[in-house]
Formats: structure tokens, sequence, C-alpha cells
């Protein structure tokens, strides 16, 4: 596996929809608050989702070794 998977393994679990709560949560108790609303912060954890998905599921990009001459 990857390391461009495994961080997409590690998005998608840390950045599902259900765990906003306890992030935020999380970060007002270490009395950091987060200054974005609940629509917001719900929108960045589904496109980080998204992101996770893609990074797991894209096949491995190849460069061309042959030139052109």
């Amino acid at each position: 596996m990857m390391l461009r998977q495994r961080f997409g393994i590690f998005l998608i679990l840390f950045f599902l929809p259900i765990n906003g709560p306890l992030l935020r949560m999380l970060m007002e108790s270490r009395g950091m608050p987060l200054p974005m609303g609940e629509l917001q912060f719900l929108g960045l954890s589904l496109v980080m989702f998204i992101v996770g998905l893609l990074m797991i599921f894209t096949p491995r990009m190849r460069l061309r070794s042959d030139s052109i001459e």
C-alpha cells in the first residue's frame, strides 16, 4: 500500500461527517475554538472525505521515461 493511500485512509476516518461534533468539542476543550460555522465545517469535512477517497482509488501515475528527440 502506497503512502498516498495510507494518508487517504487517514483523511477518510478523521474527517467523517459524523466526527464533526467530536472534533469541535476536542478543539474547544483545548481552548482553540474553530472560527467557522457548522455548515462550513460540514462542507470542509465532506471535501476532505472526497479527497481521501480520490487518494485511495486513483491509479498510480507514472512518468514517461522515453523522451522525444
